[in-house]
């Protein structure tokens, strides 16, 4: 069996109480009696129970965290932040995978009501709206991406997909590219919506007239399917992908068709996920500082948690262009 607390206050040679108010950090303590009971825990090798934990506390030191899709190279960045900044101020946080899932996302919530926690981070499109009012109802504080309004115990998180859109075309009409496509994902996400909107005002705000924009699902798999439509129509100069693995799977297509990126066609994506820089050619792309998500995710739960009204705010995460090497000119300005 394990060591007790009563095994570390033995060794310290204090009482079982300072043993529990330096580790829940219940009631300031002398120095030098802290160091020796973190030492004696330590050396015996102490794992505290948690509930024990919790309920001196008065409250439960985990926080969950809710994300779409675990095997996307979008979400271990912002699952690391989140991670970390929990970690610093002594809480811990229970990573739940939603995939796309809207019943998945409430049942995963429910789970999280039950285990008690102080606050959740919903970082996934697919809400049922019930679960806004089922937690704002029981205080439980709340942030979530994209969700467009503020509240008691509800804060936001909005990414700039506009900016990025914007700079990214702005780019490429910039290298001479007049002949501009853009593959999207999923009609039902919100960010997939705000993405596509962004690319045809400024299209046409550009002059690209014959700009065209289809829908994928933001996979590798999408993308290359995807590219394949737009090649066999009236071929653009470049192409520009709502997310990065979208980006790799036009990458595959063109090097499947004889295309040489960017010599033929020009590919831009957006996230700058871990990958893109090691594609061939590396990826021009958008860069989300995702660990940056993460950290405002936290904090927005660590401000809310701290006060008593649990008064909600909205943090803006910005976006900006990354310039690698699968974007250039389009080959009649290298002729002319």
């Amino acid at each position: 069996m394990g060591a007790s607390i009563k095994d570390v206050a033995a060794k310290a040679g204090v009482s079982i109480a300072t043993v529990s108010h330096v580790l829940n950090g219940t009631r300031p303590t002398r120095q030098h009696t802290r160091d020796r009971v973190l030492h004696a825990v330590r050396e015996l090798g102490y794992a505290q129970n948690q509930s024990a934990r919790n309920l001196a506390r008065g409250r439960s030191t985990l926080l969950g965290l809710l994300v779409s899709d675990v095997r996307n190279p979008f979400f271990p960045d912002i699952t690391a932040g989140f991670q970390d900044q929990a970690l610093a101020h002594d809480m811990d946080a229970l990573v739940l995978n939603t995939n796309y899932d809207p019943q998945r996302t409430l049942n995963s919530v429910r789970r999280l009501i039950g285990l008690q926690v102080p606050g959740i981070a919903i970082l996934t499109s697919q809400i049922d709206p019930s679960i806004i009012d089922m937690l704002a109802e029981r205080r439980i504080a709340a942030v979530y991406l994209d969700l467009g309004r503020v509240g008691q115990s509800i804060s936001n998180i909005v990414l700039e997909y506009e900016h990025g859109i914007v700079e990214a075309l702005e780019y490429l009409t910039q290298l001479g590219h007049r002949r501009i496509a853009y593959i999207g994902g999923p009609m039902p996400l919100k960010s997939a919506q705000r993405r596509k909107r962004a690319f045809l005002e400024t299209a046409a705000h550009l002059g690209l007239n014959a700009a065209q924009a289809i829908d994928a699902d933001f996979s590798v798999k999408g993308g290359y399917f995807a590219c394949s439509k737009l090649l066999n129509g009236s071929t653009p100069t470049a192409i520009l992908a709502g997310n990065d693995l979208t980006a790799i799977g036009v990458l595959h297509r063109a090097y499947d068709g004889g295309l040489r990126v960017p010599d033929d066609l020009s590919v831009v994506g957006f996230d700058d996920i871990l990958f893109a820089e090691y594609t061939q050619p590396a990826l021009t792309t958008v860069s989300v500082p995702r660990s940056e998500i993460g950290k405002a995710a936290f904090q927005a739960l660590w401000g809310m948690m701290s006060e008593t009204e649990q008064v909600g705010r909205e943090f803006r995460v910005g976006t900006s262009l990354v310039v690698r090497q699968s974007a250039t000119p389009p080959a009649e300005v290298h002729k002319s």
